[in-house]
């Protein structure tokens, strides 16, 4: 009798140390699937989704005297990593390039820029390798010339680099060259955007010929049908004339 009872006693022993194993074993599960959530969490509370307010150009660092690696239109969408300091420049990306751009030009979808952004340090050798190695720019003796550069505060390029039209001696400054770059990228900007005004223009043009000439010549149609004799008057213009002027 008491050798049934021993039995009876170790039986429910046993199934309470494995209904303990398997409590313990869920609750590392369950504390391996917090930690890989929380991990998984951690890089996208480092980005802030935005767009672009206005159209602005992505530099190489936080300043106008860098150089121009892309642009974003008003609305483009943005990835913010960070934000200086003093909060004027903030490093993004766009669906095509990764640059620093001014802070006015950046609305966040969620939040305020100042606030919620992380304040971050520039240095010009580990960015350019993590996004700009092999570009024919970011070779040591142009960064040589970047080095001692105090990006952020600089003031405008005209203060930098007075005296432009002044004969040049030895090689041109940072500040020089940025000016050089800024006029030649902005000329070249102007003239594409006039090209496109202008073609735009005249397709307007053109459709607005095509349509007057298409409206005459339905209102002649619609007259030589009401004309008793049910004879089209001929008007000398067809529909497909009147497609010609918009190909013109």
């Amino acid at each position: 009798m008491s050798f049934k009872r021993s039995s009876a006693v170790t039986q429910v022993a046993d199934a309470r140390l494995d209904q303990h194993i398997k409590e313990r074993a869920m609750q590392q599960r369950l504390s391996w699937s917090l930690v890989v959530l929380i991990a998984a969490a951690v890089p996208a509370a480092a980005q802030h989704a935005g767009h672009a307010s206005s159209l602005a150009g992505l530099r190489a660092g936080p300043g106008e005297e860098y150089r121009r690696v892309g642009e974003a239109s008003a609305g483009n969408a943005l990835t913010v990593y960070g934000c200086l300091k003093n909060g004027t420049w903030c490093d993004v990306r766009t669906p095509d390039a990764r640059g620093w751009m001014p802070a006015q030009a950046i609305a966040l979808e969620r939040g305020d820029l100042s606030r919620v952004v992380p304040k971050i340090e520039f240095s010009l050798d580990t960015y350019w390798d993590a996004h700009y190695r092999g570009r024919e720019w970011t070779v040591e003796s142009e960064r040589a010339l970047w080095r001692d550069h105090s990006p952020g505060n600089s003031p405008a390029l005209e203060v930098l680099a007075p005296g432009e039209g002044l004969p040049q001696t030895g090689d041109p400054s940072i500040a020089r060259r940025a000016k050089q770059e800024t006029r030649v990228t902005t000329e070249r900007t102007n003239r594409e955007r006039a090209e496109i005004d202008a073609a735009r223009s005249l397709q307007f043009k053109r459709d607005q010929a095509r349509t007057a000439c298409r409206s005459r010549q339905r209102a002649q149609e619609q007259s030589a049908a009401r004309d008793a004799n049910g004879q089209p008057a001929s008007s000398g213009t067809s529909m497909e004339d009147c497609d010609r002027l918009r190909d013109e």
